[in-house]
């Protein structure tokens, strides 16, 4: 049985939606129904009920579902556990960079890690939003520096700093002049998120139903351009608009305040020893000046 399959099963499981799952795994759709149809093939049972209009778990792929989820848990934490076994031995650290990371702090952690550290080598790399924190959990990188404002299973989540966040609209907006937009006013707009697990990018504390998902960001400069050309609405950190400033957005406050949590990441099992050292990095240089347009240290 191949791995993938079953991942491509828990993913279309979690969506109930071929699209949104094909995107969330970097198939098309046509690539993501025949792993599922081999994937019933080879079990025997079928494992979803599909139409014209919905997807639906059938009954025995419901009883499959928690283990498959087992299944691929412990395939990550075994990939995780061998990923930071690689990394003591290559007295290496690999740092995940989400969107806009740790903004202007980004550059300031990293050298002072280095000059704690030089015996370790550092390599620093985008992450893609649509993986969202797998390639962590699965060992492919030791931290990640990103926007995490609610606790994650598997992930031990350390805070630096908070920072405002802003509503991109595109220029032709009818809210787009506005000195500051209620997002009760957006949200049967189509949304452009970058997180494909948190609803926090869609303002899902406001929402009494689903968000009108218009796309899943596989960066910041992607989502920019969802927004300006095809006329989406999103949330961005301040820090965004300096590092991935674009002339069809237009960046404004929220009515309500909302602020996003910078944070270093690292898997709670497994993980490799540099990634606490890491994240306590990181809070010491936070603690002398965030260097961030009006972000404050963490609680």
């Amino acid at each position: 049985m191949e791995l993938r399959n079953l991942r491509h099963f828990l993913a279309l499981a979690e969506t109930l939606n071929y699209r949104i799952a094909a995107e969330r795994l970097h198939l098309t759709q046509p690539a993501l129904t025949r792993s599922i149809m081999a994937l019933e093939r080879e079990l025997g049972v079928r494992l979803f009920d599909r139409d014209k209009r919905q997807v639906t778990l059938t009954a025995d792929g419901a009883k499959l579902l928690e283990r498959a989820r087992e299944v691929v848990c412990d395939t990550d934490r075994l990939a995780a556990a061998a990923g930071a076994i690689r990394a003591r031995r290559r007295h290496e650290v690999r740092v995940a960079l989400y969107g806009v990371a740790l903004a202007e702090l980004t550059h300031p952690v990293i050298e002072a890690f280095c000059e704690r550290y030089p015996g370790v080598s550092v390599r620093v790399y985008d992450a893609d939003f649509h993986r969202g924190l797998d390639p962590l959990l699965s060992g492919e990188y030791d931290v990640a520096l990103a926007r995490l404002n609610a606790d994650r299973q598997a992930v031990t989540r350390v805070p630096v700093f908070t920072e405002p966040t802003l509503v991109h609209l595109w220029k032709g907006h009818p809210l787009a002049s506005a000195a500051a937009v209620d997002v009760t006013e957006i949200l049967d707009d189509p949304w452009a998120t970058p997180d494909v697990e948190s609803d926090f990018w869609v303002c899902g504390d406001q929402r009494d139903g689903a968000a009108l998902i218009g796309c899943h960001a596989r960066s910041g400069a992607e989502m920019c351009s969802a927004v300006a050309y095809q006329h989406m609405v999103g949330l961005t950190p301040l820090s965004g608009t300096r590092m991935f400033p674009h002339p069809g957005v237009c960046a404004l406050p929220p009515k309500d305040p909302i602020r996003s949590v910078a944070v270093v990441a690292y898997p709670q099992t497994g993980h490799s020893p540099a990634a606490p050292a890491f994240a306590e990095v990181a809070c010491q240089i936070a603690r002398r000046g965030t260097g961030v347009q009006y972000a404050q240290l963490a609680s």
